[in-house]
């Protein structure tokens, strides 16, 4: 009893000094941010989900059977402001909390020149109603409840069908219309359509067709048409954004998949040796305060580096480094001279070590930045 008295004071504490690290930033001579834009944070979220013992399920929730393993699931969720490198949230949740959930509760800090990048599960009317209404904005794929219609009077929704044959008879690469979205909210918007590729259709297609045969339903036509098109949606004014630039800077969303890459498979934070939930926690806070800490400085180092160089460096790569020198990094942080002192080291090798490389067949960040200074 004493033992987990002690873990669990201990799992709170963990927990704040990780609040408080959340809001910190390393300052070095020099440093400015990656990009001016007409956007004054850019924010990108998202969470990744990992199994727990059946026990913990009494706090972390999951949903069992084949998909999980598990009857208790863990969610983190996660939001940084891309042009500053600042991590602004950082929870634990039970898996079961759906995006959508957390996109409604927290809406509490929007700002206005905000622009929102953010996966379909987060992009409810409901929340792109409260972004639009704070002079923020948002870029992200149309949910399939969300209608849209032409101007604030219509009854009928946009026909998906028709802009699909004028896709495929003219042979265009994508066609913008301006639309409202709600039948209630009409939320001024850009509707931007191209179309899906084969693979990505059957995919959408097979993934729906299981879904509506375990409740006993067919797929509508109508989702059949919408899986034949990239839809996105947007509230940035093209003059800011053009309509080929639309889906090019939503793109750097995917960089927080390459986080959630990088804590698993670097920092393992998925991976535990206790069957205790105090204990357990204890572990992946340290974890997530070791990960906190680490991307402190490499956002201090892509801005040391982009200010000069304009040098982008891979958070994989640099992660890979630390695993090298994390005994240094310890000592380090214990005293602020010697701490300088590394990060001086790290800036010298950036340019040879962490480099970010262009891959072949793959857009660019550096291409995406320039879209939006």
């Amino acid at each position: 009893m004493l033992t987990r008295s002690i873990y669990s004071s201990s799992s709170i504490i963990f927990k704040r000094c990780l609040d408080i690290l959340l809001f910190q930033k390393i300052r070095y001579q020099g440093n400015r941010e990656l990009l001016t834009s007409h956007f004054k944070r850019i924010r990108i979220k998202d969470s990744t989900k990992f199994s727990l013992p059946d026990p913990f399920s009494e706090k972390y929730k999951g949903y069992g059977g084949a998909l999980s393993q598990s009857s208790s699931m863990i969610s983190i969720q996660y939001e940084y402001d891309f042009i500053s490198g600042q991590s602004m949230d950082l929870r634990l949740t039970s898996g079961v909390l759906n995006d959508q959930s957390d996109s409604a509760e927290f809406t509490h800090d929007i700002c206005e020149k905000d622009l929102f990048l953010r996966d379909l599960g987060y992009s409810t009317l409901k929340f792109m109603t409260k972004v639009h209404s704070a002079g923020a904005y948002f870029i992200n794929r149309l949910g399939p409840q969300v209608n849209c219609y032409l101007d604030l009077d219509s009854e009928e929704p946009v026909d998906l069908k028709n802009h699909l044959h004028k896709l495929k008879k003219n042979h265009l690469d994508y066609i913008e219309v301006s639309v409202y979205l709600g039948k209630k909210e009409r939320v001024p918007a850009r509707l931007v359509l191209s179309l899906a590729n084969e693979e990505t259709y059957q995919k959408r297609l097979k993934k729906t067709t299981k879904q509506a045969r375990s409740t006993g339903h067919n797929v509508s036509e109508k989702f059949k048409i919408k899986a034949r098109l990239n839809i996105m949606v947007t509230n940035v004014p093209s003059e800011v954004l053009k309509t080929n630039e639309i889906r090019k800077v939503y793109a750097m969303r995917w960089q927080i998949e390459l986080i959630f890459k990088t804590w698993k498979s670097l920092v393992t934070i998925n991976e535990f040796n206790s069957k205790k939930i105090h204990r357990f926690e204890c572990q992946l806070y340290g974890k997530l305060i070791w990960v906190i800490l680490n991307l402190k400085i490499f956002n201090c180092l892509q801005e040391q580096m982009y200010g000069k160089y304009k040098i982008l460096c891979s958070i994989w790569k640099y992660f890979r480094l630390i695993q090298n020198i994390q005994n240094f990094l310890i000592k380090a942080v214990k005293n602020q001279n010697q701490l300088r002192l590394l990060i001086k080291k790290l800036i010298d090798y950036a340019p040879k070590a962490i480099y970010l490389e262009k891959k072949k067949g793959k857009l660019a960040l550096e291409h995406i930045i320039n879209l939006l200074t």
